[in-house]
């Protein structure tokens, strides 16, 4: 009966006991419970990384060239738009050569009004924001050979940045040189205008016009020929042997001649002033005692052959 009793008597303890925390204490004991709660990283969670920018991806390019004893690239804003142009087909189309879409380098490049020599170009795609894109273009011989090559003077870049990983376009290009044309005024004078212009000039300067002779004329066109086979001047080297020919020689002996030379000229006036200005062609022009002459002349090559 003792027992029962006191069974009674530790139920009605516990009930209260239980009552007594319904509203304070086993509310707080769950509400400690839950303020410990710990959040776990999942594998798949990342940081977020910084936004690489053109001219970050710029200095260290250009750290990598000068290190190779090589010159900076310039960044080109034309450029820049056929690198953003290339990128954006190559991760919506994946048109790595612009056979799908139809914008291939060359056409990026002439939308963009630039005229390239020499294009290359370096790529990256799902590349981590946390690796080095010099070192993983110089661990391929190709990339390398492109990031390093001496030619190339500009370059445009295109990036796509997210999270943790990073898009990249780099277009690098040497422009073509543009030769300017020398047009080589077309020479149309000949022995005739040379002729005129000659004697023009000897009565200017108070002396008596040459008169042609036949015999001259013969020695002139000799010497002529052998200027135009020769292509160049050959400082009278020809002259004295063409006197001294057997079937010449009488020339010689009847006249005492001069050869005067001049090739390169535009015009006939301006063959005669250079002879004017050479101290060893003056007498051409100024020397009175010469009497007779003749001139031949072809593809700036001029000869004038004076005698008295």
């Amino acid at each position: 009966m003792k027992k029962n009793i006191s069974f009674f008597v530790f139920l009605s303890i516990a009930f209260s006991a239980l009552y007594f925390l319904r509203d304070t204490d086993l509310k707080e004991l769950i509400s400690d419970t839950s303020k410990q709660r710990v959040y776990i990283k999942r594998n798949n969670d990342v940081d977020f990384m910084p936004d690489w920018t053109n001219e970050e991806l710029l200095l260290k390019i250009n750290i990598a060239r000068e290190s190779a004893g090589l010159s900076k690239l310039k960044k080109n804003t034309k450029l820049d738009k056929s690198a953003k142009a290339r990128l954006a087909v190559i991760l919506s189309e994946d048109d790595i050569d612009g056979s799908i879409t139809g914008l291939s380098v060359e056409k990026a490049l002439n939308n963009a009004d630039y005229d390239a020599n020499l294009v290359g170009e370096l790529i990256l795609t799902g590349f981590f924001k946390s690796n080095d894109p010099i070192a993983y273009w110089n661990s391929d011989m190709t990339a390398e050979e492109t990031l390093t090559h001496p030619d190339f003077v500009d370059l445009g870049i295109a990036i796509k940045n997210s999270a943790d990983k990073v898009e990249i376009y780099v277009l690098l290009v040497s422009p073509r040189k543009i030769v300017k044309q020398v047009i080589v005024p077309k020479i149309t004078w000949g022995g005739i205008e040379l002729w005129e212009a000659i004697n023009k000039r000897r009565v200017e300067m108070g002396v008596n016009p040459l008169k042609q002779t036949g015999e001259l004329c013969t020695i002139a066109s000799i010497r002529l020929n052998q200027l135009l086979e020769l292509g160049k001047l050959d400082g009278h080297a020809g002259f004295v042997p063409v006197l001294e020919r057997s079937d010449l020689k009488w020339i010689s002996e009847k006249y005492t001649i001069s050869e005067y030379l001049i090739q390169g000229y535009p015009t006939p006036i301006e063959a005669v002033k250079a002879w004017e200005n050479t101290l060893g062609h003056r007498s051409l022009l100024a020397g009175g005692e010469y009497v007779w002459g003749c001139v031949y002349a072809q593809n700036s090559f001029g000869v004038a052959v004076a005698a008295y």
